[in-house]
Formats: structure tokens, sequence, C-alpha cells
């Protein structure tokens, strides 16, 4: 009776040094030709050093495959369970009275329109208070699995408060951006701050900028405060309408440290500075146009507007 043969893949740069029993030969396996060197034969010792290298490459492979099963298995458990943000309440809030408002807005009687003038909301929400002194909210799912201490019961009532007239000098809204567009964070950094409740690039830096909560952000992303003060400032340059994660790293090389130096820098200029930064990154292709940074500048500058 033939023993089965057991057939393994090595990654050719962990094969170990083996100790020559005998001549390579061509052989061909499964159609594939190839060298074959022999590792057990006559000699007890040799063969003995050999299969113990073998079984020590082979323990290699096998913890690298389990590192990486552990990988697939814990983005395998978050796509199951895809994280939750800390303004899940906001957003849910904003979903259910946008709908009701579009609705009751449209109605089809032909006689009369309806709009929401107050919504009271009553529910019971999960709070967590992280180290850095962020609140999340989260409304509890059926079957969640929750502290019964961490609840507590929100109550609410949202009334309408009438849109500025068109004429009306406002601040331009910051864009909201996810946190993982500042340039440099890592993915394990960006989970540590999407469990801490810090989900967008205006919350980051609105959260770098409080003194109380810059040195437990030190502490919770493991930099030091010249990194940390380097992503507030993209976090802040990523709140300008046009400018992407790319533009906020190029325009911080070229010395663009905050959205208010954005505002009032001269647009030729700013193109040149742009270009110079961008060679060392590669970027040159994200170079804007004088139109495009033109936009930049005047989208800052209505950012920093007080309004009247």
């Amino acid at each position: 009776m033939t023993p089965p043969q057991v057939r393994t893949t090595l990654d050719p740069g962990r094969l170990p040094a083996l100790d020559r029993i005998g001549v390579d030969r061509l052989v061909t396996v499964d159609g594939i030709t190839g060298v074959f060197t022999p590792v057990t034969g006559a000699d007890p010792a040799a063969s003995g050093e050999n299969l113990e290298k073998i079984v020590d490459a082979l323990r290699g492979e096998l913890a690298s495959a389990r590192a990486e099963n552990a990988a697939l298995e814990a983005k395998l458990a978050a796509l199951a369970d895809p994280p939750r943000s800390s303004d899940d309440l906001a957003d849910g809030l904003q979903h259910a009275l946008d709908g009701i408002a579009e609705r009751l807005g449209t109605m089809g009687n032909g006689t009369s329109n309806f709009a929401v003038r107050e919504f009271t909301l009553e529910s019971k929400v999960h709070v967590d208070v992280t180290a850095v002194g962020t609140i999340g909210f989260q409304f509890v799912r059926p079957g969640d699995q929750v502290n019964a201490a961490a609840l507590s019961t929100v109550s609410m009532t949202v009334v309408p408060v009438p849109k500025p007239p068109p004429d009306e000098v406002v601040a331009a809204p910051v864009v909201e951006r996810p946190v993982e567009d500042i340039d440099g964070l890592t993915d394990a950094q960006v989970a540590t701050l999407r469990g801490a409740h810090v989900t967008t690039t205006s919350g980051f830096a609105r959260l770098a900028t409080r003194a109380t909560a810059s040195a437990g952000l030190v502490s919770l992303l493991g930099v030091d405060r010249e990194e940390l003060g380097r992503f507030t400032v993209l976090a802040g340059l990523l709140g300008v309408p046009g400018v992407d994660r790319t533009n906020a790293a190029v325009l911080h090389d070229a010395g663009v440290t905050d959205v208010a130096t954005l505002a009032a820098a001269d647009p030729a200029d700013l193109v040149e500075r742009y270009r110079v930064a961008a060679k060392p990154r590669r970027a040159l292709g994200t170079t804007p146009g004088f139109a495009e940074a033109t936009r930049w500048v005047e989208a800052a500058a209505a950012l920093t507007t007080t309004p009247a």
C-alpha cells in the first residue's frame, strides 16, 4: 500500500539552508518540471537536521497563516456588524425628518401641503464616554446586548428654525469628510478614533483644538504633539470645499498652516507653491489651475467669514 503523500508550498524566502544529502534531479510533478533536492538519505544525523529545519519553517508558515486568518475573521466580523458612528442619533433623526417633511410637503390631495411644526422623541439610547471626553449616543437595536448601566433615556423636541434670507451673510458650512481622509493616519489609528466616536475630519479638528482633549489624543494615537498638529491642520483644510486628501497634504507641505492662511493666499502664488510641494509626493497631476486655486481661496474665505 502506497503511503499518502503530503504536499505543501513554502515561501521561497523562508526556505531554510538545508544540508546537501544527494544530487539534485529534474522531476516533473503535476505537469510542472523543477529541481528536486533530497532532504533525507542514508545519514540519519543529516536527515534529522534537515527535517528539524523544515518543521521550523512550516511552523513559521502556520503562524503566518493563523495571523492572516485572524485578520480575515476580524474583517468578516466588521462586515457582519459594521461600526455605528457617534452621530447615529443625529443621522437617524435627520433621515427621518427629511423623509417626513418631503412626503408631507408633496401631498397629493390638491388642497393643502403640510409641514412638521415640532417633532418630539423619547427613546432609550446607549451612552458611551471615551478617554478623550467624547460622548456617543446610539440607538439600541433589537437583540443588542447592552449594559443596563450604560442606558439612558433621551428626550428632545425638534422645532423648525427659519432659514436665513438669501441676502444675509452667513458663514459657509464646513465640508464633512470621513476621518480616514486625513493623510498619514494608519488603519489602526482610524479604528481607534472611530472607537472614540471621532468619525469626521471636522469632529477631529474640534477635539484636537481643545486643550483638555489634545493630550488624550496624543496618547490615544501614539503620536507626538507635532504630528497631532499636522493632523489637525489637515483636518481643517479638508473642511474647505474642493480640497481632497492629497490637496490638503500638499497644501500643508506648501506652508498653508490653516484655513485662514489659505483664505489670505494669492491664487497665482498658491499654484506655484503647490507645484513645488507636489514634486516630492509625485502629485504634480493634482496641481490646481488658477481658477481652481481661486475657488479654494474664496471657499476658505467664506469659512472664515463672521456672520453679521
